[in-house]
Order: C-alpha cells, then sequence, then structure tokens
C-alpha cells in the first residue's frame, strides 16, 4: 500500500502497514479498519509537513493501544453488539482514538479527521461550524463533556458509558446527509488531477497561478530540434497555498478553461476520480485540524 507523501513518511508509513499486514482489520460497512484510520494519520503528518506546521512524532506509538480503539465498535456479549447503530460505533472510535492515544503525536488531529472520514463512509457530514466541532473533540480529549446536560443526567444514573453517549447525541443532532455534488480539493490535489488530462498548475506569483495546456514543440521556430514540453496558458485563478482548499469559483473556470466539463464529456466523477476522500477532507477541514494541533 503506498500513498501520496513524502518520500520519508512513506517510508515510515510502509513500516507500519507490513507491521499491521494486508488485511484491513475492523473495516465493515460502518467502521473504519486500522489502515483507513493509519492512513488518516499519515496524512494528517504529511499536511502539517507540506504547511510548515508541527508534529513531534509519527505512526503508533503502541499499536495494541490502535488495536484497542479501533475493536471498539465491534465489541460484543452473548453474540450481540454492543454498540448497534452505525454512530454509536462512530463515537466509540473516535474516544478509543483521542483518549487512548496510540500514536506519538496528533492523536486529537488524527481522531477528529477519523471521526469525519466515518461519517463520510455513512453518508453524513457536520452541521456545526467547524470551530463548534473543534471544540467538541476538546471537551472529549479533555474529560470537559460535563457541560452538557445529557452527560449529567447519563452520570446521575449511573450510566456505565457516558461519553459514548454523549458523542452519540451531539453526532445524531449535527450531522446530514452529505451532498456529493461537489468535492474539496486542495491546490496541490488539484494540479495531480490535472496533469491526468494534459494540464498543470504553474507560475504561482503573488496571490494567483496559471493554468496551462502541457503541448509538444520544437524548439526552434516549432519545426526545429528536439520537442520539449511546454506551458501554454489558458486561465489563471487565485492561488494562497499548496496546501488550501480551492473554491468552488476556481474549480468551475479551471474546468471551463480547459474543456473538462461534463458537456464535454468529463463529469464531476470522472474529473475527480481516484482523489481520495481522505485528502479532500483534509482540504475542508484544516483549519480546526491546525488549530487541534495547539490546544
Amino acid at each position: 500500500m503506498t500513498l501520496d507523501i513524502s518520500e520519508d513518511l512513506q517510508a515510515e508509513f510502509q513500516f507500519w502497514t507490513n507491521q499491521i499486514g494486508d488485511d484491513n482489520l475492523y473495516h465493515t460497512q460502518f467502521t473504519l479498519g486500522i489502515h483507513d484510520v493509519l492512513k488518516a494519520h499519515f496524512l494528517v503528518a504529511e499536511f502539517f509537513y507540506m504547511s510548515g506546521g508541527g508534529i513531534s512524532g509519527v505512526g503508533p506509538r503502541d499499536i495494541d493501544l490502535l488495536h484497542s480503539a479501533l475493536l471498539r465498535p465491534h465489541v460484543a456479549f452473548g453474540g450481540k453488539e454492543k454498540w448497534q447503530h452505525p454512530l454509536e460505533k462512530c463515537a466509540t472510535m473516535f474516544f478509543g482514538i483521542i483518549k487512548d492515544h496510540p500514536f506519538h503525536d496528533a492523536n486529537k488531529r488524527t481522531a477528529f479527521l477519523s471521526l469525519i472520514y466515518n461519517l463520510y463512509k455513512l453518508n453524513l457530514v457536520p452541521t456545526p461550524k467547524n470551530k463548534e466541532l473543534e471544540d467538541f473533540a476538546v471537551c472529549v480529549a479533555d474529560n470537559q463533556l460535563n457541560k452538557y446536560r445529557i452527560f449529567k443526567d447519563l452520570c446521575k444514573e449511573n450510566d456505565p458509558d457516558p461519553e459514548i453517549k454523549t458523542i452519540h447525541w451531539f453526532l445524531k443532532g449535527n450531522t446530514r446527509k452529505l451532498d456529493t455534488r461537489f468535492y474539496s480539493i486542495t491546490y496541490a490535489r488539484l494540479k495531480k488531477t490535472l496533469n491526468r488530462f494534459g494540464f498543470d498548475l504553474q507560475n504561482p506569483s503573488g496571490n494567483t497561478i496559471d493554468v496551462v495546456r502541457i503541448e509538444e514543440r520544437r524548439r526552434v521556430f516549432g519545426i526545429v530540434g528536439p520537442k520539449e514540453k511546454v506551458g501554454v496558458k489558458v486561465a489563471q485563478i487565485g492561488f494562497p497555498s499548496w496546501t488550501k482548499e480551492v473554491g468552488q469559483g476556481a474549480i468551475k473556470t479551471v474546468r471551463e478553461k480547459t474543456g473538462l466539463t461534463a458537456k464535454k464529456g468529463v463529469d464531476s466523477a470522472t474529473f475527480f476520480k481516484d482523489e481520495d476522500p481522505v485528502h479532500c477532507l483534509i482540504a475542508k477541514y484544516q483549519e480546526p485540524l491546525i488549530s487541534l494541533a495547539h490546544r
């Protein structure tokens, strides 16, 4: 298994995937597998590496703790699963990662991204603002769920799992069905997508970047000498940085100017083909991920 990440991180990722084995343990229709969470962790690490942010260590510090966190949704007694609703399974997985600290660093960030990824898998998306979701993750990590009335009531009733039920309550009341008509994508991922169609992003300058068509031309008057690849500008869009999310308006401009539109045979499913959902989620939720690094 490989990821589109830097060489050093790829080597570490490959080491751990070899340690775990080929099976994506704990993966079901409703739950993430161990490779899914490991991928989320390393993509978080890559994002902070690319953006110049900090991460003090990469990879699991205790693989057994990672197994334990991901086994939680599948616990059963007498042949009956303890957590039967998909959102309950999501809640207990999130709680396990954020509290067990299976990774050297970025446990809150990995748990946060894994939660969003699991919701995506359930065709759900959070409805609160990113800051509210970030604050909730911090409450879980810092044992501050007593700010919620439901948690206090569950504790008064001596419920054995007030944290999981409070997280489930929060997710149930703060998610909606996913609208997949638009895909979130960073500028770095857009560049790779355009490369598949013979286009590229080049010449970043100030707050803009050129969208170019790659053509092969001969060096002298276009007819003499060896061929070389050149970029022919077709459009220019705003450009804050490679790790930022591309706005819908910019994507619309790119697709129209390159001819990569549904009317010309390239619908969204084709344009974004093979785009890893975790990359998309990092693009969309990068602000709380950055903030969680300091909380």
